[in-house]
């Protein structure tokens, strides 16, 4: 039998604090208690990739103009043109993640390539 998906519920104020007592009682976010985005199930798609030998892409968040952000980092905006979606292995024949440590300055949110 499936397991029904966990759906957040959004609020504020005093109502949030609730809901995140409440999840924090029940487990939920831990690794063995994640909650899933769209009901995915990392196991299961990390598995799937594995035995079909395929590079996971995500449906629900397809690569593209629409995923850089609005504004600014719209579809069509000056920082957004040219932009040319590519995986790790396209820029380099063993992409690693993070090297020697990482710092908070490393990723910054709403810049795009290597300088900000």
């Amino acid at each position: 039998m499936a397991e029904d998906p966990i759906v957040p519920v959004y609020c504020t104020g005093v109502s949030a604090q609730v809901q995140r007592a409440r999840a924090k009682e029940q487990g939920l976010g831990r690794h063995d208690r994640a909650v899933r985005y769209l009901g995915q199930d990392f196991g299961a798609l990390a598995e799937q990739c594995r035995s079909s030998g395929t590079l996971f892409r995500d449906p629900t968040f397809p690569a593209g103009p629409s995923a850089l952000g609005f504004k600014e980092l719209g579809p069509g905006s000056s920082k957004t043109r040219g932009v040319q979606w590519m995986r790790p292995t396209e820029l380099c024949p063993r992409p690693q993640f993070i090297v020697d440590g990482a710092t908070r300055t490393d990723i910054c949110q709403g810049a795009l390539g290597t300088e900000h």
